[in-house]
């Protein structure tokens, strides 16, 4: 009975707020104006990735914490509505709350992540279940996006990291029977080549299905320090399920003709 109402819970939430969605991103459009196309790296990356997480942080306000079932309502009507996975955690990256219209994004916005990183109570047993809160969340990090193009990075106009900082979310299926991952790549001669399908079908398995996206996770410093990119946290443990391997890469160069 408690996984079927925590689920309508989820469920609920994110239909109500859907409707809602395209005044709840909350862009901030006062942001310093730097093209950051290309190479960035040192001091002004750094200082980059303070100012993402001030912003979000000043968004978020409390929740930063997740306590209850209020705090998820609240967090869907900021606008990150989708449980990717439901609720279930997977270990290094946690559990991920998006926003239904990240999937339009033409750039990155600082203070504007396309999905939220939150770590569930790692005293508890069953950080996997997508249908059982393990309250409370703590954020953990986020993740910024946009739609794949094979060799065309993303741009934003205030966030400023390199372009060997991005990888790629593998399309694929978040799978209606336990809410994990398949990968499912499209047909290519090497790892990036091609742009896939925003809906791959035929799906290996029923369920939610998603094309290719570019894809950086920043990672919060528990000790107060800059905010560090990497796939899975280098901080403290996230607990949770095994995520399949192949669902994010780093595009290959090109073979030689």
């Amino acid at each position: 009975m408690r996984m079927i109402r925590a689920s309508s819970l989820v469920v609920a939430v994110t239909v109500c707020v859907l409707a809602a969605s395209g005044v709840a991103a909350g862009h901030d459009h006062g942001h310093a104006q730097v093209d950051t196309v290309g190479y960035c790296d040192g001091e002004a990356r750094a200082a980059s990735l303070r100012a993402d997480e001030a912003r979000l942080m000043a968004r978020l306000g409390h929740l930063t914490t997740l306590r209850g079932p209020e705090d998820l309502a609240a967090l869907a009507a900021l606008g990150y509505a989708v449980p990717m996975h439901m609720l279930a955690s997977f270990e290094g990256i946690g559990t991920s709350f998006a926003r239904p219209d990240a999937i339009m994004d033409q750039q990155v916005r600082s203070g504007n992540p396309g999905a939220l990183l939150y770590r569930p109570n790692p005293d508890l047993p069953y950080t996997g279940d997508p249908y059982r809160p393990a309250f409370p969340y703590e954020l953990a990090g986020w993740g910024h996006g946009v739609m794949y193009t094979p060799g065309a990075y993303p741009r934003s106009t205030d966030l400023c990291i390199a372009q060997e900082d991005w990888f790629v979310h593998e399309q694929g299926v978040h799978s209606a029977l336990d809410w994990g991952f398949t990968a499912q790549p499209p047909p290519e001669r090497y790892r990036g080549e091609s742009a896939g399908e925003m809906m791959p079908l035929p799906m290996v398995t029923p369920g939610a299905t998603h094309g290719r996206f570019w894809d950086i996770h920043v990672w919060r410093d528990p000790a107060g320090g800059t905010p560090v990119l990497a796939m899975q946290t280098p901080f403290h443990h996230i607990p949770g399920i095994h995520g399949d391997d192949s669902a994010f890469f780093f595009p290959a160069p090109a073979p030689a003709d």
